[in-house]
């Protein structure tokens, strides 16, 4: 039996290389077709056409964060096995996408061997840390980072914020009405001593939350 898979991922050399180790990895991991889209709107119309058994997700996209697409992937009828990929790494960002059902997260910094493992391990069932995610977690077990402060809801809420999206987009998004947004930015702000959407921006971008603009 093959695996069908998706590569999301906006930069187009490393979509393209993401894509081609896929395909050149049929013998070990059984890769079948491969295909690659660079928005979350692409992948959105890919999700309701086709199957995919494995997605490669990068968790920065022009039009959207990775950790929606995944809490959309975890909906669909036949549910992907996902290797999150990013260039912020953060203990708190591998435990949210793990909980949102990533089966492993991966730093774009990794040796291609480590990516490779990843590969293997998720498409034969299981689950995979890098060296530096692994590294990661064990030391926010003993120094716990800022942003354990806020839950992962709130965390959510303040890539959101970052990204430019209004209260009523932010409810419409997560299912929540615009009265509990607006709870959780007050608690946000509360807690990251911020008064001002630029202040949560400047904390969502040094916490690796989102990418500068």
């Amino acid at each position: 039996m093959t695996t069908r898979a998706l590569v999301i991922e906006d930069q187009t050399t490393l979509r393209e290389l993401l894509s081609e180790l896929l395909s050149g990895m049929r013998a070990g991991a059984r890769v079948g077709d491969v295909e690659s889209c660079a928005t979350g709107a692409e992948a959105r119309v890919l999700f309701a056409g086709s199957a995919f058994d494995l997605v490669l997700l990068d968790l920065v996209l022009p039009d959207a964060h990775g950790l929606q697409l995944l809490r959309e992937l975890s909906t669909l009828p036949r549910r992907p096995r996902v290797i999150v990929l990013t260039a912020h790494v953060r203990a708190s960002v591998v435990r949210d996408a793990m909980a949102l059902g990533a089966h492993a997260v991966i730093s774009k910094a990794a040796p291609l061997r480590e990516l490779r493992e990843a590969i293997e391990r998720v498409e034969a069932g299981g689950q995979y840390y890098c060296s530096e995610t692994s590294r990661l977690l064990r030391e926010a077990v003993i120094t716990p980072e800022r942003t354990d402060q806020l839950t992962a809801r709130q965390r959510e809420i303040l890539r959101a914020v970052a990204s430019g999206m209004s209260s009523k987009e932010i409810a419409s998004a997560l299912s929540l009405s615009e009265k509990t947004v607006a709870n959780h930015r007050a608690r946000i702000m509360d807690r990251l001593g911020v008064r001002d959407v630029a202040g949560l921006t400047r904390h969502a971008m040094a916490l690796g939350l989102v990418e500068p603009s």
